[in-house]
Formats: C-alpha cells, structure tokens, sequence
C-alpha cells in the first residue's frame, strides 16, 4: 500500500482506517454506509451512591425516540445518559453545543430510569457518533483490497471495546485469521452500499 501525503509517500504491507466520523470520506466505495450523528449526553456530578455499582450498572431502554443508555460513576466521572439516536450531522461541521431541553430531557429519562438520582449540576455534551445500518462495528479487509483494513468502532459507543478492537486490529495487520470477527466484515458495507 503507497499513502501519498504532501510530505510525501509512506509504503507499508498493510493500511488500517481508523478515521471515527470520517470514515464514509475514507471509505468512499461504502459512504452510503456510515451515517453521522450529533448526539447529545448528560453526565451528572459524582458522589451519589446510588450512581455508583452496584446500585447502578451500565442499562439501556428501547423507547421510540432511540435507544437510551446510562452508565455509572467510574474512576471518578459521573453517571452518564444519552440517547443512541440524533441528527444527521457533516462531520466537516463543528458540533452545536447542547440545548437547555435537551439537557433537561436527559436529566428527566435519567429520572425517570434512576429515581433518586440528582442531576442538579449535570453537564450536558453533544458530540459525533457513527453509525451503520446494522448498528454494528466495521473491523476487517475491504474485499477487493485485502491489503486495507477497516477500523470503524462507531465513535462513542466504541471506545468500551477498545482493548478488544486494537488487539482484533493488531491480530489483522499481522496476518492472524480471525473468524471471530466475520459478522463486522466491510464486505457488508459494499454489498448494502
């Protein structure tokens, strides 16, 4: 593979994607593929028993809106909300920051899922996350290009596997067959483009 940059050509034996919102741009046989997201979370102040385990572990609730999920306080950062569905957004677009009711609609599913929690003082966040059809990861060889490896964990969501696809990644860049990771294949993102 020759990478060809205004400083000059980088070849190597094998080339890993790994561009988070960007990888439609990256990919662009597959951009149909990817879809870009502003989502928006809420993350309240540390210190409430019952936003730490075991009183609350990682939940998610399917409501006609999209998906919420919640996580708990950890190593110091409070519990945290959002909803796994947004606006299409170009990620070639700096992300608007979050509204007043959308932090309020946060801290009030946060209520209403985890009565007794406090959200005063909650910081809201907005932020990009990438999508696919399936929603599921992107980790494998483009199909007519053996050579390239696609790394798409989805933003957000992906960064809690991220030990697990570095070492799948790491695995694939050397050569090892992994079966395992069949069913994330960009071969679907070329047959559903």
């Amino acid at each position: 593979v020759t990478v060809r940059t205004d400083r000059g050509s980088i070849r190597a034996r094998r080339l890993v994607l790994a561009g988070g919102a960007w990888a439609a741009q990256l990919v662009p046989e597959a951009a149909a593929f990817f879809e870009v997201w502003r989502i928006v979370t809420l993350t309240v102040p540390t210190g409430q028993a019952i936003a730490q385990p075991p009183a609350l572990g990682c939940f998610s609730v399917d409501l006609p809106e999209g998906l919420v999920f919640g996580l708990p306080e950890a190593a110091g950062s409070g519990a945290k909300i959002g909803i796994d569905a947004g606006p299409v957004w170009d990620p070639d677009v700096p992300v608007a920051p979050p509204t007043e009711d959308e932090a309020a609609h946060l801290a009030g599913l946060f209520e209403r899922f985890v009565p007794g929690i406090d959200t005063a003082g909650g910081e809201a966040v907005a932020c990009l996350y990438t999508m696919t059809p399936d929603k599921r990861f992107v980790v494998g060889a483009l199909p007519n290009e053996p050579e390239v490896l696609v790394a798409a964990a989805c933003s957000g969501h992906g960064f809690k596997f991220g030990p697990a696809i570095g070492e799948a990644v790491a695995d694939l860049v050397q050569g090892v067959d992994r079966p395992d990771l069949d069913f994330l294949s960009p071969a679907r993102m070329v047959t559903t483009a």
